[in-house]
């Protein structure tokens, strides 16, 4: 039996898909956990309607306590040998449980990663892990495990609802998580599990849909201060400790940090503006290139900072954007602005920048132009 937790807080307008996505899975031996957060009365009726018409659901109501004490009360109840996570605004594809499965009685894995798939609108793009398909032991990931060594590159993707845990080991690592932890609640169950794991197998299946619906486009910047993110550090640390791969994962865990630092606090690195792009002089005009999570926070954090002129915002996926408010047009726009000093890529993956670069430069954009991350920056 595989259980499959769903943390539910506030989502009413997207369990129909979410659930009826997991009832309807090929693979039928499940148990499905919805586990209402303290969420409104709308949430918990549908919840309870659930395990009326299906009996493998099982429905608990508690108190709002957070993503991590919701995920620890899912698996309190669980009784499969492996679980599995899925969140309540995203959804999965029919045949998304039959393959890890059938992965895992063919390689006799304690976990099973797969990618999934970024929904913006009518978009979609494939996320996938940076390891081959095949089966690994946990020596063989080590060395690249948080990071791949091209800026910011996992290389295990820490998303818990892409993954098939071995129960016993979910015990482990969930179950010691600070119920505190509101950023990084997956990479700190992720990798403890990865080193608690004889096998893994890492599969080139991606079915499950991460989708960014408009009313979560806008992503907040947290006001809280650097040590908001101490509690996440200081538990990875303590588990390759306890695990002797300190002396493996540490520079890792230095550039997890950076990453996780620059996009939820951008002002953090700054003495002068945008330090970790080289540092932007008062008074530049600049375009954005990219209105995803960072694109967002970067459009916010400039605006706010009121020394900097944000002369255009563009993506690829600008129509999507568009039908959630946001002002972002087409690349092809960038040609007929005006006058710029900038164009700054807002994306933290090295090959996508990198690709993004050589469209700009190919588009006749002077690549002196054209800023990313610093090499002071990526390499410190």
């Amino acid at each position: 039996m595989i259980s499959v937790i769903v943390p539910i807080y506030n989502t009413s307008e997207y369990l129909e898909q979410c659930i009826g996505s997991i009832l309807n899975q090929t693979y039928r031996n499940l148990e499905v956990i919805l586990v209402d957060d303290g969420s409104s009365y709308l949430c918990g009726k549908a919840c309870d309607e659930y395990a009326v018409t299906d009996c493998r659901v099982k429905v608990i109501h508690k108190e709002n306590g957070g993503l991590v004490s919701a995920r620890k009360a899912g698996l309190e109840a669980a009784t499969g040998e492996f679980v599995g996570y899925v969140d309540s605004d995203d959804w999965i594809e029919p045949d998304y449980y039959e393959k890890m499965v059938l992965a895992q009685e063919k390689t006799g894995a304690e976990m099973v990663l797969a990618g999934h798939l970024h929904d913006i609108g009518e978009d979609s793009r494939k996320v996938k892990d940076n390891f081959p398909t095949g089966v690994y032991t946990r020596e063989l990931l080590l060395p690249t495990l948080l990071y791949s060594g091209r800026f910011f590159e996992y290389g295990i993707q820490p998303h818990m609802v892409t993954k098939l845990f071995k129960r016993e080991i979910l015990r482990k690592t969930q179950m010691c998580v600070d119920d505190r932890i509101v950023i990084g609640e997956d990479a700190a169950v992720v990798y403890p599990s990865v080193l608690e794991a004889e096998k893994i197998v890492v599969l080139d299946v991606c079915a499950y849909h991460y989708v960014q619906h408009p009313n979560s486009m806008t992503k907040k910047e947290r006001e809280d201060k650097e040590d908001i993110y101490g509690l996440l550090f200081e538990h990875l640390e303590k588990a390759f400790k306890n695990k002797n791969v300190w002396e493996i994962l540490e520079s890792q865990l230095q550039q997890y940090k950076k990453y996780l630092l620059f996009m939820n606090q951008i002002a953090l690195f700054d003495e002068d503006i945008l330090v970790p792009y080289g540092g932007i002089r008062p008074g530049s005009r600049v375009i954005i290139y990219g209105a995803g999570v960072l694109g967002q926070k970067m459009y916010r954090y400039l605006v706010q900072k009121r020394e900097i002129d944000i002369v255009l915002w563009v993506d690829k996926k600008y129509k999507s954007y568009q039908e959630t408010g946001f002002e972002v047009f087409a690349p092809d726009e960038i040609g007929v602005a005006v006058d710029y000093d900038f164009i700054l890529i807002a994306n933290t993956v090295q090959s996508i920048a990198e690709s993004i670069r050589k469209y700009l430069v190919h588009m006749g954009i002077d690549n002196r132009k054209i800023l990313w991350f610093s090499e002071e920056f990526r390499k410190a």
